[in-house]
Parts: C-alpha cells; structure tokens; sequence
C-alpha cells in the first residue's frame, strides 16, 4: 500500500535574527494509518517530492513472532541514537538529533526484547529526510502494540528548513510561551462547544490548528471570528492561528 500524502503548510513563524525579518516554517499533517500483516506495509512520502522515504510493515518471523519496523528509503534516514538498528523511542518535546542509521530498523519484536516502542504508547521516531540532496530533520508520532503485530501512524512532520533542528511533535516554530506576534484573545477560556477571538486585522480569515499537549493535530481550518471546538474533549489543547507570515500559540481550556 502507497499513499502520497498533500501537505499543508500550516504554521510560519516569524523569527527576528540579525535585525531581519527571516520566514521559516514546519510542514506538518495527520497519517491516520494503521499497518498488520493483513494490511501490507505501507510507504509514505512525508515531503510529498514524489521520492517515497519510509516504509512502515509488519514482518513475520518463527513460529507466531512478529517484528513491526521501518525502512528508510533513498538517502533518508531515522534517529538511532542508543543501538543500532533499534531506532529511539522519543517524547514529545526531545530534540531530534543524530547519529542516524539507514535501512531496516526494528520498531518492536517479541525476539530477544529489541525495539523501543513496544506497548508504550504513543512515541515519536525522528527522521532525517533527504530532499533535493539536503537534510531535513522531522518525527513521526506512532504506536507498537504490545504484541507487535500492528503499527499505528499519527501525525508527521519536518522542517522545510535544511539541516536547522526540530524537536519531537513540533509543529511550529514558535514556542507555546504566548510570544505575540498576533496579539489575539481567545473566549470564553474556559470554553464549552464555541470559542471565538479577537485580532487587530479581524476583517479577514485567518488560518488555524489545534492540537493537544503531546502535538496531536486535531482541527484545522480558516475563520473570521469563531471556531466550533464541540468535538474535542475535556482537556487543555494549543491552539495557533496564523495570518500572512505572523503566528501566534496560545492554550485554552475545553470544559
């Protein structure tokens, strides 16, 4: 099984450095895509340059034994930074940083314990795509289940940016410490099924994401004034609203 996967830019920030102005920006999007032995593998292009990158399956082996693992495609490689060929199980947040290895890579197998990310949950594999001859670092978010005969793939993204860093679920430049570049207010916060917001230029539309606490992207879209929130549950969630080149993170509260 192939997909070639649209990606929408979603997020630009822009960052001040020596005095200028300098555009940068995350590529990001869900995968949704679930991976047995009955289903095939499956390849996913991330940087949608027609070079497929990784191939996600879950391989049988001896007797009911199974391995889930990754093949990195091409000159693209994944973050193996504790033991070669059993590539780093990181959290959201660790920065995505080499030694990289290339080929096979077991995810998780029930022979001899080998693999990170059996039955923990969701974690985030680093990537080094290779994309015009250049270094783009990124992740995956992803689950092993415990008995190693199904991968789930969340969301990916990476750096449109050659060789500058990322770090494990990020989705923006910009950090959540409400650094204003649009000086937005969100509410009510807490909100219930509708939270609208306030903006100096609020005669147009503006683009936005919301995502949860471990970088889960869950809605997307433009408004001019209010966004349904009524399919989220309780919790607290990120939410970016981007206009032009300017972008703004803030957290809210869904009661």
């Amino acid at each position: 099984m192939k997909r070639k996967l649209n990606i929408l830019a979603l997020f630009v920030a822009s960052l001040l450095l020596n005095g200028k102005n300098v555009k940068a920006q995350i590529n990001n999007y869900s995968v949704n895509q679930t991976i047995t032995i009955s289903s095939g593998s499956f390849t996913i292009d991330v940087d949608n340059d027609s070079n497929d990158d990784y191939t996600f399956e879950i391989l049988p082996l001896s007797g009911s034994f199974k391995a889930a693992r990754v093949i990195s495609l091409g000159n693209s490689k994944v973050m193996d930074v504790s033991t070669f060929g059993y590539p780093d199980a990181l959290n959201f947040g660790d920065n995505v940083t080499g030694p990289y290895s290339s080929g096979n890579a077991v995810l998780g197998t029930d022979v001899g314990g080998g693999g990170q990310f059996t039955g923990i949950g969701i974690k985030y594999l680093g990537l080094n795509i290779d994309i015009s001859g250049e270094s783009h670092l990124g992740w995956i978010s992803l689950e092993v289940v415990a008995s190693n005969d199904t991968i789930i793939l969340h969301n990916t993204g990476y750096n449109i940016t050659a060789n500058d860093g990322i770090t494990a679920g990020q989705i923006s430049l910009t950090t959540v410490n409400e650094n204003s570049l649009i000086d937005f207010e969100i509410y009510p916060n807490p909100c219930q099924n509708l939270i609208g917001f306030d903006w100096p230029n609020s005669n147009s539309n503006v683009i936005y994401s919301i995502a949860d606490l471990t970088g889960k992207l869950i809605l997307t879209g433009a408004s001019f004034k209010n966004i349904d929130v009524s399919i989220l549950a309780s919790g607290t969630y990120i939410i970016t609203i981007l206009e032009g080149h300017n972008v703004e993170i803030k957290k809210f509260t869904k009661n």
